[in-house]
């Protein structure tokens, strides 16, 4: 497997019918996008079902993957992302606030082993590198907004700010992002 993208190589086979393949890449990837679905959607009966939705859909798109454009886990946490996106549009419903007093920048299950833990990504540290170098409150609003799911308004209502300086923080955050990641 490859050093940096521990999953590309396990994706590919995926894409080419290697069932042993998706069974070890459900192994090693399961707990951390069962976390994605359980944040967003709050029942386990939803995540579980939006998790299994997620990994047919990856079994099925395999091969569209490219190594190019994302690393193998952002591929699949936005196809679980967007399966538990489609369950909350369903059922009209908003994805659960959660107090970021105690989520932060806390995007692991606990259920990750230390060799878990080891396969992120290059990417993925350099951009949590960056999001560690904003401004609390842009770190804070970015992550409500793009993580959470949350609008500008409900973050302003959270944070207790104006509506303009939330937008504000987003806009400039992406911006200082944009540039670190570059």
């Amino acid at each position: 497997m490859s050093d940096t993208d521990p999953y590309a190589e396990l994706l590919a086979l995926c894409a080419q019918g290697d069932q042993q393949a998706f069974a070890r890449l459900y192994e090693r990837t399961s707990p951390r996008l069962y976390a994605v679905c359980l944040r967003l959607l709050r029942t386990r009966s939803l995540a579980e079902e939006a998790l299994q939705d997620g990994y047919l859909k990856i079994w099925r798109s395999a091969a569209s993957f490219d190594p190019r454009r994302a690393t193998a886990m952002t591929w699949m946490t936005t196809v679980v992302r967007n399966r538990c996106l489609d369950l909350l549009r369903q059922r009209r419903a908003r994805p659960q606030e959660v107090d970021m007093e105690y989520e932060g920048m806390d995007f692991a299950s606990d259920d990750l082993a230390p060799s878990d833990v080891a396969g992120l990504s290059l990417a993925a540290r350099r951009v949590m590198d960056c999001l560690d170098a904003l401004q609390e409150k842009q770190r804070q609003s970015i992550l409500m907004a793009y993580y959470y799911g949350q609008t500008h308004e409900e973050i302003a209502r959270k944070l207790g700010s104006p509506l303009g300086t939330v937008k504000a923080w987003v806009r400039r955050g992406i911006e200082r992002l944009r540039r670190c990641l570059e």
